[in-house]
């Protein structure tokens, strides 16, 4: 499949997903999870709940293959900012005040960038090590059903960036599997 198709599909997912956010669907599951009091998701809060652990994991496959994880990892941080600027779409816990605040959060809430990296750093993981498969997509769906539980994105969110982290590390590992990257720079006095 083509990259231009790859985001067409991407285009047709990610509106589908932004109808499914604005119905009651959304909103119904982020009750179910959100308000109930889970202790296996409190137990990993002072971890999950840290930006700078979404930026671990999105990294944690360099010991793999250092170019595919830099290129994926940076391809998905950068969609997933940028997605943030285009739907403005505040965090659950700022919109309605039934939502359970249970970690911080600052910015815009959609889409899910803790959900993005673990599910763009599972599937590199996957692909090196396929009989483990079923522990890395575990753990990257853990930490984004976390994120809907602490009140700081909707089901939506985690969703989309799921589907936005697997796509780019996908495309990525296809494209750069057979070829050596390179990376130079030359200077002119």
């Amino acid at each position: 499949m083509s990259i231009r198709i790859k985001f067409i599909v991407l285009c047709v997912i990610m509106i589908s997903l932004y109808v499914f956010a604005s119905e009651n669907m959304d909103l119904v599951l982020l009750k179910s999870i959100n308000g109930t009091d889970e202790p296996w998701f409190d137990v990993m809060k002072p971890v999950i709940s840290t930006d700078y652990f979404a930026g671990i994991v999105g990294i944690s496959p360099c010991f793999l293959n250092k170019e595919q994880t830099i290129l994926s990892f940076g391809l998905t941080l950068g969609e997933v900012e940028l997605f943030k600027l285009l739907f403005h779409r505040p965090r659950p816990f700022q919109t309605y005040d039934w939502v359970v605040k249970r970690a911080d959060a600052s910015g815009y809430s959609m889409p899910s960038g803790h959900a993005a990296m673990a599910f763009e750093a599972a599937y590199i993981w996957s692909e090196y090590f396929p009989q483990f498969s079923i522990v890395f997509y575990s753990l990257a769906t853990y930490i984004a059903i976390s994120r809907v539980y602490y009140g700081v994105h909707y089901p939506s969110d985690v969703i989309f960036g799921a589907i936005l982290g697997y796509l780019n590390s996908k495309i990525v590992f296809q494209n750069t599997r057979s070829k050596t990257l390179s990376f130079g720079f030359s200077y002119s006095f």
